[in-house]
């Protein structure tokens, strides 16, 4: 399994309500790739399935995703 298919089922498992950290994501993955877990989001291609929108930076704001942010 790719590192991205990886991040993505792991996205799956986060709840509706709850966010998860980049770097969070990559330490469960055994990985200090905090930027391909990005990288991953970006290249979502099942949103909002895989839920990416629940993933934030270390400051906690919404990151990019496939499906881009309003501002």
């Amino acid at each position: 399994m790719k590192f991205q298919e990886k991040v993505w089922k792991l996205l799956e498992q986060i709840p509706e309500g709850k966010v998860a950290k980049y770097g969070i994501i990559a330490k469960k993955l055994n990985s200090k790739a905090f930027r391909a877990v990005g990288n991953a989001c970006h290249n979502n291609p099942n949103a909002p399935k895989i839920p990416c929108h629940r993933v934030v930076n270390s400051n906690g704001n919404v990151g990019g995703f496939a499906a881009g942010i309003d501002n």
